[in-house]
């Protein structure tokens, strides 16, 4: 029989028992019976598990592996058949620390082999002080790392539910900026197609207006220029038989018989596409210098026009009052308005009823309606105006 006595050792010894859990015991006392091997397999739990191992190799009868304690109870037991056999235990602390392996004959009772061990308490796995410590530690630890981690996917949440917000208010904002944007578009383009439609309305109105003060001119022989040549007593033009432009002198200009000295009077001039042409008043003065020097001098004082030249439109005789772009109309209508403080000669286009140019001026005399068909060969007309009756109190 062998036994083996584990006392106290010292902790480096602990630990190699601990880790490799192995421990062989090995005697050979019987013929053909080899001693049972104790092996410290592993800690399981609270308590170690051994495992105990022999081989028979002949017998005259039956054997058993037993466990068995300090006091000959039997703790467990297997039947030993020729060859290698094998019994695990698990031994608790504080159940008896004395434990053997032994071999028995089965019917004889005999103890063949046996191998004992003894282990003290401080081999069993125990939690010590420190590893409580560390192990509440330990859990706080989690616990805190776990609450941690809690708390940032929780202020996480909060911030994309934030950013989230944030977002769709800013979408809000944008869509709302582009809505506002789009109906003040819609209210400006509205706005200004009721400005343009209010400016057409007021500029047709005022030209109806003027239109209705119309008077019917004829052109006077007398008074007109060698170089031009008059038909139907209504339109002039530049002779075309004569040649002598570059000894023109003077301006070539035709005055109406008619002249205004009151009220409002309106004519219509048909200036087709002539590239140059004049139209205008000059004063009963001017007039008779004229006819004094044959319109061979050119018009100095005492007159208003606007000529149509180098697709411009140029006023003379005041500071004009711009109404429209320099477009190129075929029909000119001329308001002249004596009476009142607000005296001036105004220009429409007759096809499109809207304001070319008026000039501001003092009128105190009898004034006179020329006609300038400018250097090329086309007629320039004054034509009849027909005033519709709703128009003739306007």
């Amino acid at each position: 029989m062998e036994a083996l006595y584990l006392n106290a050792v010292p902790s480096y010894s602990e630990k190699v028992v601990a880790h490799l859990l192995l421990f062989l015991l090995m005697t050979y006392s019987t013929a053909g019976i080899r001693s049972p091997l104790i092996m410290l397999q592993q800690y399981e739990g609270s308590g170690i598990r051994l495992i105990c191992k022999s081989k028979v190799e002949e017998s005259p009868e039956i054997l058993l592996l037993s466990w068995m304690d300090s006091k000959g109870q039997e703790l467990a037991s297997v039947p030993i058949i020729l060859g290698n056999a094998s019994l695990d235990f698990l031994l608790e602390p504080g159940y008896d620390n004395a434990i053997s392996c032994r071999i028995i004959g089965k019917s004889s009772g005999h103890v063949l082999e046996s191998t004992s061990l003894v282990i003290e308490d401080t081999f069993f796995p125990a939690i010590s002080g420190y590893m409580v410590a560390f192990f509440l530690i330990a859990v706080l630890g989690i616990l805190l790392i776990i609450g941690t981690v809690f708390k940032l996917k929780r202020d996480k949440l909060k911030i994309a539910q934030a950013v989230n917000e944030k977002n769709a208010l800013q979408d809000e904002i944008l869509s709302l900026q582009n809505s506002r944007e789009s109906e003040k578009k819609l209210f400006e383009k509205d706005l200004k197609e009721a400005q343009d439609k209010f400016a057409k309305d007021t500029a047709e109105l005022d030209f109806r207006r003027a239109s209705s003060n119309a008077v019917n001119l004829t052109l006077d022989p007398k008074c007109t220029h060698a170089k031009l040549n008059i038909k139907d007593k209504n339109k002039v033009r530049l002779n075309p038989s004569d040649s002598g432009l570059k000894d023109l002198k003077g301006t070539p200009i035709a005055v109406a018989n008619e002249g205004f000295d009151e009220d409002k009077k309106y004519w219509e001039v048909e200036v087709g596409q002539k590239p140059d042409w004049e139209l205008g008043v000059l004063s009963e003065k001017a007039r008779k210098k004229l006819e004094q020097e044959k319109l061979e001098k050119q018009l100095e004082d005492d007159y208003v026009s606007m000529r149509w030249f180098q697709g411009q439109y140029h006023c003379s005789g005041g500071n004009s009052l711009i109404s429209s772009e320099n477009k190129e109309c075929k029909v000119v209508g001329v308001y002249l308005i004596m009476d009142g403080e607000e005296q001036m000669l105004s220009f429409f286009d007759v096809e499109q009823m809207n304001l070319i140019r008026s000039i501001p001026a003092k009128f105190s005399e009898k004034m006179f309606p020329f006609f300038n068909p400018g250097k090329d060969e086309g007629y320039l007309g004054v034509r009849p105006v027909n005033i519709p009756p709703c128009l003739e109190s306007l």
